[in-house]
């Protein structure tokens, strides 16, 4: 079934509307390529975090605080490595328009 005059004019203002609110993405859909979803710092995080996790149970079960305390500290810095680019990548792309 064909569209109507009016249909394809709500259908150019939608995609006008999404090239300038978000060109990433009308640019990843127009390509027809996928953007990658997992951020570049995935897996050095995610290593720094089992590492930390692992030394968090072994000081647990060991009489060794600094094993701990160490585990902990990079549990955090694991998990900064994972959230930080995500988070600068939705602020960086929500710019507040004047």
């Amino acid at each position: 079934m064909p569209m109507s005059d009016e249909e394809r004019r709500l259908l150019k203002e939608l995609e006008l509307g999404l090239i300038a609110d978000d060109p990433h993405l009308a640019m990843e859909l127009l390509s027809g390529y996928p953007a990658r979803r997992f951020p570049t710092a995935l897996l050095p995080g995610l290593a720094v975090a089992v590492i930390g996790l692992v030394l968090v149970l072994a000081g647990a079960g060991l009489p060794a605080p600094g094993a701990v305390v160490l585990g902990v500290l990079l549990l955090g810095l694991g998990a900064c490595l994972l959230l930080g680019p995500i988070g600068l990548n939705r602020s960086a792309r929500r710019q507040p328009t004047a």
